[in-house]
C-alpha cells in the first residue's frame, strides 16, 4: 500500500461523471466533497458551478497532478491546455512547465521537477494505470483493427449490440479477457489494492467483467465513452468522448470557478472525523469500497452523516467490492433505488454499480 500512495496512479479519467451530475443534482449554494483520483472528478464537478469543493485524497502525488491541471487551466489556451496535458500533439510541454512551476506548491513543484519525462510526454498518460491500458490497447489494435474499427463506428446501439455478440466477443477476445483479468495479473502486475485486497475470493472477476462489457455495449455506444476509448485504443481522439472538463465549450467558466477548489491531502475517514458539523450538501465518493476496511468504510458513513446538511445526496460507486451501507447508517439515509440501476446501465465507464440517495431529514431535526 505504501508503493501505491506514493506513486501516480490515475492520470485520465475511469468514471463519467455524468452519473455524478445526475445523482448529486448540483446547485451553486452546494459544498461539496469528492474523491480527487486523477482530478478529472472534481474538474468535472465543477462544471455544474457549486459554491465549493473540498477535493481530497490520501495520495499526495493525485493531488499533485490536480494541481497541475488547475494552474494550466488557470494560465493557458484551450488548445495549449489540451496540448500540454497530452490530450493533443504538442512539442514544447516542458517550455509551458517552465512558466507554470513557479505557481505550484513547494510539493507539486518537487515532485514534478523529479517528473520532468512525464510532463514531456503529456501528463494525461502518465498514470500506472494509463500505461497499462496503453499497452492493453496496443495489444489489442494489433490482434484486432479491423474488428476495432467496427466497434467504434457502429451506427446504433443495436448494431453494435449484435457486433459484440456475434463478431467481437468470441473464443480469442474470451481467452484475452481471461488472462488480464487472473488475480496473480491484477495484484502483481497492476499492483491496485482496491482490486485484490478486499475482493472476495468467491467472484470471479473474468465473469464480472465479460458481463459489464456485455451490458455496456448493449446499453450506449462505445465511441461516446472516453473510458471506452481510452480502455481500447489508449488514449483520447475524439472530441465527443472528451471528459466535461477537457470539453472546449466548458473551459472558460472553468477558468473563472478554479477559486472554489480546495485540495487537501488526507484520507477520507480522517478528514471527516475533523471536518465538523453540517458542512457538505452533496458527497462524491468514487469506489471507497474497494480501499477501505470494513470497519473504516462504516467509520466513514458515520462521518458522512456528521458532516452533512439538510438532504444532502451521495453517489457511491462499486467496483468489485460491493458493500451495504453499515446497518448503523442505514435509517438515515433514503437510498434511490431507480436512479441506482439507471445508472448501472447508462454509466459509461462500463464496470461501476452505485449507491446513490439522500440523508432523510429526521436526521437533521
Amino acid at each position: 500500500m505504501k508503493s501505491f500512495l506514493g506513486r501516480l496512479n490515475y492520470s485520465s479519467v475511469n468514471e463519467d461523471s455524468s452519473s455524478e451530475l445526475k445523482a448529486l443534482r448540483i446547485t451553486p449554494d452546494d459544498s461539496v466533497l469528492c474523491i480527487t483520483g486523477s482530478g478529472a472528478r472534481p474538474l468535472d464537478l465543477l462544471v455544474e458551478n457549486p459554491g465549493s469543493i473540498v477535493s481530497l485524497d490520501i495520495n499526495p502525488c493525485q493531488n499533485f497532478l490536480l494541481e497541475l491541471k488547475l494552474r494550466a487551466i488557470a494560465e493557458l489556451d484551450y488548445e495549449r491546455f489540451l496540448g500540454f496535458l497530452g490530450v493533443r500533439p504538442f512539442q514544447d510541454r516542458q517550455s509551458i512547465y517552465e512558466g507554470l512551476r513557479e505557481t505550484l506548491s513547494n510539493g507539486s513543484r518537487d515532485y514534478w521537477d523529479r517528473n520532468l519525462e512525464s510532463i514531456k510526454k503529456g501528463v494525461i498518460y502518465a498514470g500506472r494505470w494509463e500505461r497499462h491500458f496503453r499497452r492493453l490497447a496496443g495489444m489489442i489494435r494489433l490482434a484486432r483493427p479491423n474488428l476495432l474499427g467496427r466497434l467504434f463506428s457502429s451506427p446504433a446501439i443495436g448494431d453494435q449490440a449484435h457486433f459484440w455478440r456475434e463478431a467481437w466477443d468470441d473464443g480469442e477476445w474470451k481467452a484475452f479477457l481471461r488472462v488480464v483479468t487472473s488475480r496473480f495479473v491484477w495484484k502483481y502486475f497492476f499492483g491496485d489494492p482496491g482490486f485484490y485486497r478486499y475482493v472476495p475470493d468467491d467472484l470471479s472477476i473474468y465473469r464480472y467483467i465479460q458481463r459489464q462489457f456485455d451490458g455496456a455495449f448493449s446499453n450506449f455506444l462505445a465511441r461516446e465513452s472516453a473510458f471506452a476509448t481510452l480502455l481500447f485504443f489508449g488514449e483520447f481522439h475524439d472530441q465527443d468522448a472528451l471528459p466535461f472538463h477537457l470539453q472546449e465549450k466548458n473551459f472558460n467558466a472553468l477558468k473563472e470557478r478554479l477559486p472554489a477548489i480546495q485540495v487537501v491531502t488526507l484520507s477520507l475517514a480522517d478528514f471527516l472525523e475533523g471536518a465538523g458539523l453540517r458542512r457538505f450538501d452533496k458527497y462524491s465518493l468514487s469506489d471507497i469500497a474497494s480501499y477501505t476496511s470494513a470497519v473504516e468504510y462504516e467509520k466513514i458513513w458515520r462521518g458522512i452523516l456528521k458532516s452533512s446538511r439538510k438532504k444532502a445526496r451521495f453517489c457511491e460507486r462499486q467496483f468489485l467490492v460491493k458493500r451495504e451501507v453499515p446497518p448503523s447508517v442505514q435509517p438515515f439515509i433514503r437510498r434511490d433505488f431507480d436512479l441506482e440501476q439507471e445508472l448501472a446501465g447508462t454509466d459509461r465507464s462500463i464496470f461501476y454499480t452505485f449507491i446513490v440517495g439522500e440523508i432523510r431529514e429526521e436526521y437533521h431535526a
